[in-house]
């Protein structure tokens, strides 16, 4: 057999296999339409039984009317109705079920809670917007008690010397003062239920407690009368304003006039917003607000009186001032900072499936210069 026998025998072996397979996929594709035209009858036929089917419930379980109850009562009771009639019994009673007569709209109607979506954080309170951290300068303490050497008083002054002669003694007198670090701490129990199903408990836990805790120490730091666990606080050392002014504004620039006169530098005005609110609405003899020249208040609010500061928090009394050398005149010296931590080993807890979360900070606050500051009450 030649090459062009070769070639014919094969071209025709291949139009034989091509005629075969296209036979082949004209079969398949017509039992697949045939398959999917029974797939199609089958879910007709199902669709309609299921359709019967909840017809049938539906009949079984529809409303019934209050008259329609009522007659099937009469009828289940007939004959105990029928012995009232005959003076047989006094009274009888049947309950009339028309459960399925009303509308479940109660909760009680409900098996289990409502299902509840929680918001993605704790609304809490509103917080302190300055405190008097925030103004004051922190240091580090590793014992219980902070000491420290504060000159009191001397003699002698340097001075010209006559040649000759000795010269002028200077001396100091030293006196070593010690400030106490006290605990300011609390407390609250929370379950573990609670703390995991409650997005941003946690975060709420430490943010509130946080500012309960700088709340209680603002007033330690400026209230606090020394006397243990109390911490000496600003205001019952401080110097009391001298001037002669009724004058809000007036009042805290004599007040900054007379720390610097004892040589130290007012960095800040601490009052709180009602008095702010006063000083802003100033008004002149003519009626017309107007502010002191020496009052700047800047386009966010924040005001400042003779390029000082104005800190209004809620942590000084309406209608006191207090004027002072913040960054020389005092320091909270802290041992660890403020700590907040979760623990279940607390009493009962474990068995109660309670977690116990504290906020705790041990500080000293250390008054180095009470001259530093300058309080007084607004108007008097």
């Amino acid at each position: 057999m030649n090459l062009e026998e070769v070639k014919g025998a094969f071209d025709g072996v291949k139009s034989e296999v091509k005629e075969a397979f296209e036979s082949a996929k004209a079969e398949n594709n017509i039992a697949m339409e045939a398959v999917k035209a029974d797939i199609s009858v089958l879910k007709d036929e199902i669709e309609k039984l299921e359709a019967k089917n909840n017809r049938v419930k539906m009949n079984q379980n529809e409303t019934k009317s209050f008259n329609q109850l009522l007659a099937e009562g009469i009828e289940k009771n007939a004959d105990n109705i029928g012995k009232i009639a005959r003076g047989e019994h006094k009274s009888t009673s049947f309950v009339m079920d028309a459960k399925s007569a009303g509308t479940m709209t109660e909760a009680v109607n409900l098996t289990g809670d409502i299902p509840r979506q929680y918001a993605n954080q704790v609304y809490a309170l509103p917080s302190r917007k300055v405190h008097v951290r925030s103004i004051t300068p922190i240091g580090q303490l590793s014992t219980g008690l902070f000491t420290f050497p504060k000159e009191t008083g001397g003699e002698g002054n340097p001075a010209p010397q006559v040649q000759g002669s000795s010269k002028s003694q200077v001396d100091f007198d030293i006196t070593m003062s010690d400030a106490a670090a006290q605990y300011i701490a609390g407390f609250t129990r929370i379950s573990r239920q609670m703390l995991d199903d409650v997005p941003a408990m946690t975060s709420f836990l430490q943010a509130r407690l946080l500012e309960k805790y700088l709340v209680a120490e603002d007033y330690q730091l400026l209230s606090g009368d020394g006397t243990s666990p109390n911490l000496q606080g600003i205001l019952g050392v401080a110097a009391s304003y001298s001037g002669s002014s009724a004058v809000y504004v007036a009042q805290i620039i004599e007040s900054c006039a007379q720390v610097a006169a004892a040589n130290y530098n007012v960095t800040g005005i601490l009052i709180n917003p009602t008095d702010w609110a006063q000083i802003m609405l100033t008004q002149n003899t003519n009626s017309p607000y107007s502010l002191p020249g020496a009052t700047v208040v800047s386009p966010d609010g924040t005001l400042s009186i003779a390029g000082i500061p104005v800190y209004q928090s809620t942590a000084i009394t309406a209608g006191t001032f207090l004027v002072g050398d913040w960054a020389m005149g005092a320091q909270i010296m802290q041992n660890q900072g403020i700590n907040i931590q979760f623990s279940e080993f607390d009493a009962d807890n474990f068995t109660k499936n309670l977690i116990t979360v504290r906020v705790e900070a041990r500080i000293a606050f250390p008054i180095y210069y009470p001259g530093a500051f300058v309080t007084g009450t607004f108007g008097a």
